[in-house]
């Protein structure tokens, strides 16, 4: 080979691939600072679990491409090694014969290196060739089938030639080399067959036969320079495009948050972190989101928003800023922009509108599908924090949610002298009037206090938990909101008030655990008030009746001769990944039969009130909830009659999507565990004219099922005495 064509074109795309990371480097380091060192026993785990394992990539719902993908990265870490041997044969000719030819003497002395040599080629031609194969399935899978997921662009079809033509030039070196070694051998050669550890080079060693020693000669030196051309053109072309993940994927699982993604960075107002206005208010991390998109659309297959037509997908989201950065690398960098030292834009005007940042619902989708670890919500609820905190730009129907928390400690504004008029027959004990010691403070929330049909729940959970003879009193009426809706909606100043008076009262009190019956409330108690102090044992209502009735403290005793199907809270499921407790629960009712949605568990679908959507108007597209109850009313009809088409609820372009169901049929319940959640679907029954759909909380459904009598619960849900 040629050291100096080698050299050369080492030296020219080495210059050039570091030119451009300097650039894409100097971004990074021009942002926000990050401490993301913690934990490194967890996070090389993560790493070797989900970056070298890619375990997220055989995802049951796309475990195809998923494999396929393996397969090509897989080919990608294999050949690492080989690379270098080809690099390094051109520079030394005599390299050549050393990593090539096994009679010599380095091999023949030591024959366990020949055989790991040998191991290591078979597995290389095995990785190689169904690389091949993922390229031609991507291919196809680009050209004809044409997922909604999936961008169109010459981008995915240059990167997709670049893959095979590294394969099939390093399957066309190998053969030209096997007939150039089998033509020096001279009479003494045997005839040529396929070697067990080189399977495909082999095969087109033979193919290659016909063409004689000199022509297969230099078709497999052809081979070589052109995979090493490929190899640096690649380096080259990935800063400057979505395949950019290949160099920042690995890096970025590895800086993963490692707590719950319900938990959002708390920052510090005294220093002034109000938010995020600019770029450089972004964190290195976040930068490095960016870098790392892949463009697969995986966080796009159930998000709420860009199924029902918003103006929000994350994937656009985070290509728009990261072109946006690459643009104007300089002005983020050094401050100048047109020869002239500038402030920033921000990023809502510049790269971003503002109904986009509005639009999320923080269910958590894109960030449990993404894999690579994007963490999307948090930056989308830091613009929101500039937004609301030193603009005072934001959606003019939340103003009265800030003024109900603020005065009243409710995002309705009720009067706090009403918080527990829904117990007032009750006869609950009050944390400190004297009584205790109690096990656990029971967080009724204020949709469980104010609410009415959510007051149902809270009576009914008291109900059980007396039957049980959990020990626990409320706070009456000194009960405050916990401040989620304040925090996801932006007004951060808000909610660190009213977490600092929960976290000192509680405290003051020897609270220890916590009883909620809102998602909301669990997990910002939960993840969030540590933060502050809060250090408390906080158990979901789902979880408590499950514990309970698995230590036979209270008995089901009627039998409800019903199918129903139930709908994941994200703030229970997605985001603190309780997702037995309530289905075990269901399952204890005698008689009830629960029927799976299409999208349950971790693909469960968003009902639209999330990140405080629950307050805002949905003016663009399909309402999410209708979508949600949709997809409940053919779940439902679809249990009734197996004959009922259940369409793809993830692909837009298939008619009979569950958006445009607008047929009625369906009847029963949807067993729900956060207020929310209730009030979204009741309010698209009673849109879409569906009645006949009931909405039941998880301990209505057990509280019922605790009494032995006759009767009927709700459409199409009969109760009768349990026989003995």
């Amino acid at each position: 080979m040629s050291p100096i064509i080698t050299g050369l074109l080492l030296a020219v795309a080495v210059s050039l691939f570091v030119i451009t990371m300097s650039g894409r480097a100097g971004v990074l380091l021009a942002m926000k600072k990050e401490n993301r060192l913690d934990q490194i026993p967890y996070r090389v785990a993560q790493l070797v679990r989900f970056g070298l394992g890619q375990k997220r990539m055989v995802d049951p719902e796309e475990f195809t491409p998923g494999l396929f993908h393996i397969f090509i990265y897989a080919a990608f870490m294999v050949l690492a090694v080989r690379t270098v041997m080809l690099f390094t044969m051109g520079f030394s000719s005599t390299a050549l014969e050393v990593l090539t030819d096994f009679s010599h003497p380095v091999w023949a002395d030591v024959p366990a290196l020949a055989w790991v040599y040998r191991v290591y080629l078979l597995i290389k031609d095995v990785v190689a060739a169904l690389a091949v194969l993922g390229v031609v399935f991507f291919v196809w899978t680009r050209w004809k089938v044409k997922p909604d997921r999936m961008s169109q662009s010459w981008e995915a079809y240059l990167i997709l030639g670049f893959i095979a033509g590294l394969m099939v030039t390093e399957f066309i070196f190998g053969g030209g080399h096997l007939v150039t070694a089998h033509a020096a051998q001279g009479a003494q050669a045997t005839a040529p067959s396929l070697a067990w550890y080189e399977p495909v080079t082999s095969a087109m060693g033979l193919a290659m036969m016909p063409l004689g020693p000199s022509a297969a000669h230099a078709l497999g030196t052809a081979g070589f320079w052109l995979h090493l051309t490929i190899i640096l053109a690649f380096l080259n072309f990935l800063p400057l495009g979505k395949h950019f993940h290949i160099i920042t994927g690995l890096p970025n699982v590895f800086f993963q948050r490692t707590h719950s993604t319900g938990k959002l960075p708390t920052p510090n107002l005294e220093k002034e972190e109000f938010g995020a206005a600019t770029v450089k208010d972004l964190t290195w991390k976040q930068g490095l989101d960016l870098y790392s998109c892949t463009e697969c659309g995986r966080c796009q297959t159930h998000c709420p928003t860009y199924i029902t037509g918003k103006p929000l997908t994350h994937k656009a989201v985070n290509q728009d800023l990261k072109h946006w950065l690459w643009d104007h690398e300089q002005w983020v960098e050094e401050g100048y922009h047109d020869g002239m030292k500038q402030p920033l834009p921000e990023m809502i005007g510049s790269a971003l509108k503002a109904e986009t940042v509005w639009a999320c619902t923080s269910c958590g989708w894109c960030e449990q599908a993404c894999p690579v670890f994007i963490e999307n919500v948090p930056r989308l609820i830091d613009m929101r924090r500039y937004q609301v905190q030193v603009k005072a730009e934001f959606p003019p129907e939340i103003q009265r949610v800030f003024e109900g928390i603020e005065r009243q400690g409710n995002p309705w504004g009720l009067g706090q002298d009403r918080r527990d008029e829904w117990a007032e027959d009750l006869n609950l004990p009050t944390w400190g009037d004297g009584g205790g010691p109690y096990e656990y403070l029971f967080f009724v929330g204020c949709a469980g206090s104010y609410d009415d049909k959510q007051k149902k729940v809270s009576r009914s959970l008291v109900k059980i938990m007396r039957e049980a003879g959990v020990s626990f009193a409320t706070l009456s009426k000194q009960e405050m909101c916990n401040g989620d809706p304040a925090r996801r909606m932006g007004n951060e100043y808000l909610y660190q008030t009213m977490a600092k008076t929960n976290v000192e009262s509680w405290n003051s009190m020897g609270v220890k655990a916590v009883i909620t019956q809102c998602p909301h409330c669990f997990n910002t108690i939960k993840n969030e008030y540590p933060e502050f102090g809060g250090e408390y044992r906080v158990i979901n209502h789902t979880q408590l009746i499950n514990e309970l009735l698995k230590d036979k403290r209270i008995k089901l005793s009627a039998v409800m001769n019903t199918k129903l199907t139930y709908h994941d809270p994200c703030y229970l499921g997605r985001h603190n990944g309780v997702y037995d407790a309530p289905r075990e629960v269901l399952k204890s009712i005698p008689g009830l039969e629960v029927v799976e949605m299409q999208r349950s568990k971790r693909e469960g679908f968003c009902c639209g009130a999330g990140g405080g959507r629950m307050w805002m108007e949905e003016h663009i597209g399909t309402r999410i909830n209708h979508n949600r109850i949709n997809e409940v009313a053919l779940t439902l009809k679809h249990a009734e009659d197996p004959s009922t088409p259940f369409p793809d609820a993830t692909d837009k372009k298939k008619p009979g999507q569950v958006g445009d169901y607008k047929e009625t049929g369906g009847s029963g319940v949807v067993a729900v565990a956060c207020p929310f959640c209730s009030t979204m679907l009741n309010d698209a029954v009673n849109d879409t004219g569906r009645e006949q759909i009931k909405i039941k909380d998880i301990t209505e459904l057990v509280a019922d099922a605790m009494e032995t009598r006759g009767g009927t619960v709700a459409p199409g849900v009969t109760v009768s005495a349990k026989p003995e």
